[in-house]
């Protein structure tokens, strides 16, 4: 039966093997409370030193009850006094008394700009819930019980918006458990799936050993000239476990890669929610406001953005933007960043004994192949050591290439070690200091454009690693000068924003009308074409996104050029590149691309640059 075939059956069927969201709640709630733990007690210290009298011995009363509670249920899971159908109850309780803490501390100070740790805290639980219904009691408890709050702490107007931001935060929260419990049961019948098959292979393999041995017990009577022939059976056994335990690690990457590329849609639209509303309240905050729970939100978005770019690497299906440049200059650009990475009390040597070492790839993802390899020599050298980076010209294969070699003095690594370097989520590091995507990242990078990458170590004597790319030609254009683009990034035009996405699409009209562009909203590819037919005023851009139901954005292009020839389009997409070539065929040259979730300043020089006919710096877009 074909894989897609087996997983769908067994979808349809329900499976003992395969764990509910409750199943792994244990495992989520313990760091969880430790750090509620921690925060609270920071908290303590904080109003000691922060808040007036009066209010100050209260609040620190509230935070020690509240970090005590939490650690307590730390403590108790980690002594094993609790049972998985505890979790969720115990999870909704922590988050009810932190959040009594936030209403009490805004109903003191008479603060309202405190619901945002409301938003904060709804997140926190849409990261460690698996069960949709507590999810939804959580999101539901706390906008009941923060409404009177607000209500008695600021204006109706403020209120409101306060309780629509919170009512939106708790939307994101249960779609984020949602995607979360069927992550796990899908992963569940992956797993399944990958365990039969390992089944079936050594199944195979017992029965070709009986053969085999059956088949030499028979020959041992005969003539000594069989005997060449048994020895060339038992080599070409030996290289068939080679290749299927080869086969077996490529299936396991492919399946990753196909769940990291199927997922990375969902995820790119809530980033993009995300991202662009904590940007936008950001820009609208009153001077002398606190800034920092909002940029702490925009850092976790930040970072929830590179791991998704990190997965679809090492599945190697993320989009890369090719340019011709020369690879020991940019190395040495890049060595002051390098240099920051590895710390004080590690040396660096960076070393180009030539130059026009031009290679063809994505800058960005080739610097980021670089920063993965200097952050794991720097963790091998704990106690200080030397890093060298140089770039030279060889020859790999009989194929001119351009090498990149980084050599670090650290401890090394033995053969169990170097054989799962390149598997996705290995890491030899402690939990929590390390993803294990770092080198399965620089792995899928390096062979999305057509190099390759080697690794030489033993312990106690550091670690060589090459990277080899195909050496070009210098044709094509250069990386440009960011420090000679202009800043200007407002306008008055028209757009014409097309967006399935409600969320996705409030989001992006208030980014364009803060640019001070006109917008026309269209919520699909047959309300936009209503709009360019009716609509008297000239059109400057379509900004729509590419897969939308019914037609998509290409199609949709093509036909709104129809009626104005002369208006610019600027796609937006949250899938990957290959997915949209083998939905809608190969993308046409020169397409303006921006994919999800997009960094509004960026974006806004780019649109910019198309509407002024300037050359788009399609490496300026995140």
């Amino acid at each position: 039966m074909p894989q897609s075939a087996e997983l769908i059956r067994r979808r349809e069927q329900p499976s003992e093997a395969a764990p509910s969201g409750r199943s792994c709640a244990l495992e989520t709630l313990r760091p969880m409370a430790a750090i509620a733990a921690i925060t609270m007690f920071g908290f303590l210290l904080y109003n000691f030193v922060d808040f007036p009298p009066g209010i100050r011995e209260t609040m620190m009363v509230h935070d020690a009850v509240t970090s005590i509670a939490c650690a307590l249920v730390w403590w108790c899971i980690r002594q094993g006094r609790l049972r998985e159908a505890h979790a969720h109850p115990l999870a909704t309780a922590m988050i009810l008394l932190i959040a009594s803490n936030i209403l009490l501390a805004m109903w003191l100070l008479r603060i309202p700009l405190h619901a945002l740790y409301i938003c904060i805290l709804l997140v926190g639980a849409g990261a460690g819930m698996t069960v949709v219904g507590w999810g939804v009691a959580v999101a539901v408890i706390l906008l009941i019980v923060t409404a009177p709050v607000l209500l008695l702490v600021a204006d109706l107007p403020t209120a409101v918006r306060f309780l629509a931001m919170i009512t939106t935060t708790s939307v994101i929260t249960i779609a984020l458990i949602a995607l979360r419990a069927r992550n796990l049961r899908e992963l569940a019948l992956f797993t399944a799936l990958d365990r039969e098959q390992r089944q079936a292979l050594n199944d195979a393999l017992a029965d070709l050993d009986a053969k085999v041995a059956q088949r030499t017990a028979e020959l041992q009577t005969a003539n000594a000239a069989l005997q060449t022939q048994m020895d060339e059976r038992a080599r070409a056994e030996r290289e068939a476990r080679v290749l299927g335990e080869q086969l077996l690690h490529a299936q396991r990457l492919e399946s990753l890669g196909r769940l990291a590329g199927g997922v990375a849609h969902d995820f790119n639209n809530l980033l993009t929610v995300i991202d662009g509303n904590l940007h936008l309240t950001l820009e609208e905050l009153p001077d002398g406001a606190d800034r920092e729970p909002l940029e702490d939100a925009i850092g976790a978005s930040e970072r929830a953005t590179l791991l998704t770019k990190q997965l679809l690497a090492f599945g190697r299906k993320q989009f890369i933007e090719r340019v011709s440049f020369d690879a020991g200059k940019r190395v040495e650009d890049v060595a002051r960043m390098l240099q920051r990475v590895l710390g004080e009390r590690i040396a660096l040597d960076v070393s180009v004994q030539e130059r026009d070492l031009w290679v063809n790839a994505d800058p960005n993802q080739v610097e980021q192949v670089l920063m993965n390899l200097t952050a794991n020599a720097r963790d091998a050298m704990p106690d200080g050591g030397s890093c060298f980076v140089d770039v030279s010209r060889v020859r790999h294969d009989g194929i001119p290439s351009i090498r990149i070699r980084v050599r670090d003095t650290g401890v090394g690594m033995d053969e169990a070690t170097k054989r799962r370097l390149f598997e996705p989520f290995f890491t030899t590091k402690k939990p929590g200091e390390g993803t294990g995507l770092g080198l399965a990242t620089a792995y899928g990078v390096i062979q999305q454009h057509g190099g390759s990458i080697t690794i030489e170590s033993s312990p106690g004597e550091g670690a060589v690693v090459d990277v080899l790319l195909p050496e070009v030609d210098r044709t094509g254009h250069a990386v440009t000068d960011h420090s000679m683009l202009p800043t200007e990034q407002t306008g008055t035009e028209t757009v014409l924003l097309v967006e399935d996405e409600d969320a996705v699409r409030r989001v992006a009209e208030r980014f364009l009308r803060r640019q001070g562009y006109k917008v026309f909203v269209a919520s699909g590819g047959a309300e936009a074409l209503e709009i360019a037919e009716k609509t008297s005023e000239p059109l400057h851009l379509l900004f729509t996104d590419v897969m939308m139901p019914g037609m998509n954005g290409f199609e949709l292009a093509g036909r709104v050029r129809a009626l104005r020839p002369h208006i610019k389009v600027m796609f937006v997409s949250g899938y990957t590149g290959d997915y949209l070539v083998t939905q809608t065929g190969e993308l046409p040259t020169g397409t303006n691309f921006v994919y999800k979730p997009y960094e509004t300043r960026r974006t806004a020089r780019m649109i910019r640059d198309i509407l002024d006919e300037r050359e788009v710096r399609t490496d300026f877009v995140a």
